[in-house]
């Protein structure tokens, strides 16, 4: 259940008659469902060579890149230690590569770190789809060399600690 404290007006509801027009006019949950599925199968084409990589998964525009922990020893080890230091630690180690190398604003799913959330906006083009999933594979791709990604995580328990 959703509510708001100014959500009881008649300009709410006009508003809110206003965007179901445009979304039926403009078609945009049809398009949703195309412009989603040449995303969700652009991301998995991008990803499908990482072991860390679990699933792309989702609806429409709103999906999720799934994150496990990989097999090989190289990487498995520091992804199990900085889960241990929090589990969120991947997660936003690739929200903040994505934003401030890519200018993408993700976010990690709030009741499972290991998910990236995947939401572009309904009038989204094809060249940001195309750049958006360059740009997780160019995160993924790092996270896969552990050096620099990891000192980066490294950096960012540092601060978390105080250390």
């Amino acid at each position: 259940m959703h509510t708001s404290t100014f959500s009881e007006n008649s300009l709410a509801m006009r508003a809110g008659l206003a965007t179901l027009e445009v979304l039926e006019r403009e078609q945009l949950g049809r398009r949703a469902i195309e412009v989603g599925n040449r995303l969700r199968q652009k991301l998995t084409t991008a990803l499908g060579d990482f072991e860390m990589v679990k699933e792309v998964r989702g609806l429409g525009l709103l999906m999720g890149i799934e994150f496990q922990a990989p097999r090989q020893l190289r990487l498995r080890i520091p992804y199990e230690a900085f889960g241990a230091v929090h589990g969120a630690m991947l997660g936003q180690i690739l929200v903040m590569r994505l934003f401030r190398d890519f200018g993408f604003l993700t976010q990690v799913c709030g009741n499972n770190f290991m998910v990236l959330k995947v939401a572009p906006p309904l009038v989204v083009e094809e060249e940001p789809i195309d750049a958006f999933a360059a740009a997780v594979r160019s995160v993924i791709e790092l996270a896969n060399s552990a050096g620099e990604f990891w000192s980066e995580a490294l950096g960012l328990a540092r601060r978390a600690f105080r250390v």
